[in-house]
């Protein structure tokens, strides 16, 4: 005869947001049965991320590298073996597997999991005591996390601005490679039409993959003082990166480069169009023959297929045409506070880790110094033989009254 013992229910104080009855009427009983005391705590743990208006996916994230944990170890949270031991084993794991910032990610939902978990106010130590005898003091405590002692923790050779070479390789084949296509009768054409307008845009607007992929025909903004492009003058971004519980901010993008005004705007006129032919026009900026929008992995893959026809590093994923976008900006002498502006950065020292610049650039700046320090030298050289010939002048005009002096008084 197997044993049952009621959880606390919504009405026990201690059990708080986390009430392990989560979604069960009141006198429900629950077998004493550690994998469904754990699924509640995530319920729990879902419940109160939920209240700090945390979307979805993120809650389910969270969730998922919990499980993760939990699997890794056979164990559960409450029981001794979730302390330093296993989070070493786990986060080295990990380590061989992923990023460094990654690592740093995973450990970080992982601590807030535990911090819900021996949060006195959910009531989840007297539960686990009361079923299990055994509550783990330690747990959050024991993490070992990865020190983020710096702002960026990524790996060196991926997010980085490609040089001038790369980017004219990566963007410039693909209008040869729709010509051959459409040569030959071959599908694909279209695609790679939409493909140089996708990825021209994500460059040249500094965009996010997000932000690219969401992005409608009404996004596009006329400025008033930039005429020459149209209706094509601003990008208004309503994806970006958003705060935690926050809805995702918004910001215009004023367009710089008349050269990837002319390419967006021959894409909407003439290439657009032809993905609506026989159905209704939904505003999707960069939609895909099936009709539907283009997504973050799809754009993924496009981004890897020319990537890898240029012959560049496969390492190479898009988000460098975003850092590729703030470098040249900061190269062609923009602002600093502009260029923050237009990448939607709330500190400047954020932008700065997005600048790689060019050797060329360096060596250009490095000239100019030593020129305008010749200059300089030269201005002073010349400066101080003009003074010294008005003193030769000065001199010799009152020698001369001197000795005009001395013949009148003989």
């Amino acid at each position: 005869m197997s044993t049952k013992i009621e959880l606390p229910t919504h009405r026990t104080r201690r059990s708080g947001l986390g009430s392990s009855t989560h979604g069960l009427p009141d006198g429900v009983a629950r077998l004493r049965s550690p994998s469904v005391v754990f699924e509640q705590t995530l319920t729990g743990f879902g419940g109160s991320q939920r209240a700090r208006h945390l979307g979805q996916d993120t809650i389910r994230g969270r969730e998922r590298t919990v499980r993760q944990l939990q699997a890794f170890s056979g164990a559960f949270p409450w029981q001794p073996v979730w302390g330093a031991p296993l989070y070493d084993r786990w986060s080295a794991a990990l380590a061989d597997q992923v990023a460094t910032s990654t690592v740093i990610a995973h450990q970080q939902k992982v601590g807030l999991y535990l911090t819900y978990l021996c949060e006195p106010a959910y009531g989840w130590r007297e539960v686990c005591q009361e079923l299990f005898g055994t509550f783990n003091e330690r747990a959050l405590w024991d993490l070992n996390r990865v020190r983020h002692s710096q702002e960026y923790v990524g790996r060196p050779n991926r997010n980085r601005p490609l040089t001038r070479p790369e980017i004219r390789s990566l963007i410039g084949q693909i209008d040869p490679e729709i010509r051959r296509l459409q040569s030959v009768g071959l599908k694909g054409a279209l695609s790679a039409a939409r493909d140089l307008a996708l990825l021209t845009t994500t460059y040249a607007w500094g965009l996010r993959r997000r932000e690219a992929a969401r992005l409608d025909l009404h996004d596009w903004r006329r400025q008033p003082r930039l005429p020459e492009f149209g209706d094509f003058g601003g990008l208004a971004v309503r994806w970006g990166k958003a705060m935690a519980g926050q809805p995702p901010r918004r910001r215009t993008v004023v367009s710089v480069w008349p050269w990837a005004v002319s390419t967006v705007r021959f894409y909407v006129e003439h290439v657009r169009p032809l993905f609506y032919q026989g159905r209704r026009d939904d505003g999707v900026m960069f939609p895909t023959e099936r009709g539907s929008r283009i997504s973050e992995r799809s754009l993924n893959d496009r981004f890897a297929h020319w990537r890898d026809k240029a012959g560049l590093a496969e390492e190479l994923g898009p988000h460098c045409l975003r850092h590729t976008y703030v470098t040249r900006l900061i190269e062609s002498g923009y602002d600093a506070g502009f260029v923050t502006e237009q990448v939607g950065h709330s500190h400047a020292a954020t932008t700065a880790i997005y600048t790689a610049l060019s050797s060329e650039y360096k060596n250009l700046q490095v000239r100019q110094h030593l020129e305008a320090a010749e200059a300089e030298v030269l201005r002073l050289a010349f400066a101080q033989a003009e003074l010294e010939a008005e003193c030769d002048e000065e001199m010799a005009i009152t020698l001369a009254l001197q000795g005009a002096e001395s013949r009148r008084g003989a």
